[in-house]
């Protein structure tokens, strides 16, 4: 999979993409095929290092995603393979597929974008 690294802090310039291996959900997790994700004043003040929550760089931001669960793991109730659904994972969403615990999963409205959806955690 893909993702979107923040390197060093910095301008726009310091984020690159880097290949990574495909997560697997674990007990109480879905994974996220991410349509969409949301840029936000958490990313960009954590690209310059400005953010108090964000994590050491380098590292994956993105605060909110939208997309489809490829994979349930055991114990996460109340979702399934195919549903569009929207998550605030708090950074890490700026990847092809992420992996995050259903309490931060919510499900899509039926006629709404990914795009849309994206936004909606932060709202």
């Amino acid at each position: 999979m893909k993702q979107i690294w923040i390197t060093k802090k910095g301008p726009p310039e310091v984020l690159a993409v880097r290949e990574a291996p495909d997560p697997n959900a674990n007990a109480g997790e879905v994974r996220i095929r991410v349509r969409a994700a949301g840029i936000n004043f958490a990313d960009l003040a954590a690209r310059q290092g400005v953010y108090p929550d964000a994590p050491p760089v380098p590292c994956v931001v993105g605060y909110e995603v939208s997309g489809v669960i490829d994979q349930v793991g055991a114990g996460a109730t109340g979702f399934a393979e195919g549903d569009r659904v929207f998550a605030m994972p708090k950074f890490g969403g700026y990847t092809d597929t992420l992996v995050v615990p259903v309490a931060q999963v919510q499900r899509m409205p039926a006629k709404m974008s990914f795009e849309e959806a994206a936004a909606l955690p932060v709202v």
